[in-house]
């Protein structure tokens, strides 16, 4: 027998393969980003409860910046024009301060009156989703109205200077007209709140079976209550603001 062949050769030990990492989920991107082209990782991040949180707080802080921006300018053109019995509404106190606070209160005020009523026609259509989720889809709708109000927002300035210039008549008018603005783009946001739902209705449990398209019936049901009671809340807390501030 060859002597090598009897030797003993140690035999190494075979290296311990680790499993790759699963990369985890990250940090929410910026959520005016995801609204704008986003829309299918939004679905997902509203599918996921864990980070349901933090996506409400992105999505209450860029309502909260639309209504802000929008409230200011409507603000500095009330205090621009000159005073008038027909603008009295527009230009109690200082505009500027309080059109902002009533903005941002009607809106979201309003949002939290109707939010138990949302919760009921979502449970009712058959969805099983949380109340968090729910929260999350109605803010969904409120900051992609503030996102197109900051598009918006140029041209409805250029009409405002034109009339504080002289070039169009009837100042209330083109106030009014801003204080509706928010309600005509909100149409979009009712559009994503639609589209949000047809994707979690792929995902979430159906507790009973409804027949037709119950999630237009379930949608038409949230902006029917809410184009309710947001434009009172808006005149009531104007008027209440504006003999304060």
């Amino acid at each position: 027998m060859d002597a090598a062949s009897t030797l003993d050769v140690p035999v190494l030990p075979a290296p311990e393969l680790k499993p790759d990492p699963v990369p985890s989920p990250g940090p929410v991107p910026g959520m005016f980003d995801l609204i704008l082209r986003g829309e299918t990782r939004l679905h997902r991040l509203m599918r996921d409860e864990a980070g349901l949180p933090e996506v409400i707080q992105k999505l209450l802080a860029l309502s909260v910046l639309g209504l802000t921006i929008h409230g200011v300018v409507l603000g500095l053109a009330a205090g621009m024009f000159e005073p008038d019995t027909s603008l009295a509404w527009y230009q109690a106190g200082n505009p500027v301060v309080w059109m902002p606070l009533a903005l941002i209160g009607a809106f979201l005020g309003a949002l939290c009156i109707c939010l138990p009523s949302f919760y009921f026609y979502t449970q009712l259509s058959g969805l099983d989703a949380s109340f968090r989720v729910v929260t999350a889809q109605a803010l969904r709708a409120q900051a992609t109205m503030s996102v197109l109000l900051l598009g918006v927002l140029p041209f409805y300035a250029a009409w405002l200077l034109g009339t504080v210039v002289g070039v169009f008549d009837e100042p209330g008018t083109a106030l009014f007209a801003g204080l509706c603005l928010p309600f005509g783009v909100g149409l979009w946001g009712i559009r994503a709140v639609y589209r949000g739902f047809c994707d979690l209705a792929e995902h979430l449990p159906i507790t009973h079976k409804r027949r037709g398209n119950f999630l237009k019936r379930l949608v038409l049901c949230w902006g029917g209550v809410y184009s309710v009671v947001a434009p009172v809340a808006l005149y009531r807390l104007g008027e209440a603001l504006g003999a304060y501030l």
